[in-house]
């Protein structure tokens, strides 16, 4: 396997009774040079703004569930699909987040 991009995308931030935190889009992507694959893992998650203190992702119902994206594709339009679909994901964190109703932002 072939590493092609590792990202992360920050949507906003949200307030809760645990402080700020930001709404994270994430994707790892490799390419499978036998199967002419490319294979996405996908995330949303939260993570806390304070610097000082230990990084933890959280999840919340609102967001879009974890997955894994896999589409046959030569190696030179690899990175490309990835990044396609990591900017589909994007989208998808954007509108969920935008439609959470404000009282279930964080458990």
């Amino acid at each position: 396997m072939k590493q092609l991009i590792e990202t992360l995308e920050v949507m906003g931030t949200i307030e809760s009774s645990r402080g700020p935190y930001e709404v994270c889009a994430a994707a790892a992507a490799h390419f499978d040079t036998q199967q002419h694959k490319v294979i996405v893992e996908l995330e949303a998650f939260l993570r806390t703004t304070n610097l000082l203190a230990k990084e933890d992702h959280r999840t919340a119902d609102w967001l879009p569930k974890a997955l894994t994206i896999s589409e046959s594709v030569s190696e030179e339009e690899a990175a490309d699909a990835a990044r396609d679909i990591f900017h589909a994901w994007v989208k998808k964190v954007r509108t969920a987040l935008h439609d959470a109703p404000p009282t279930t932002l964080l458990p």
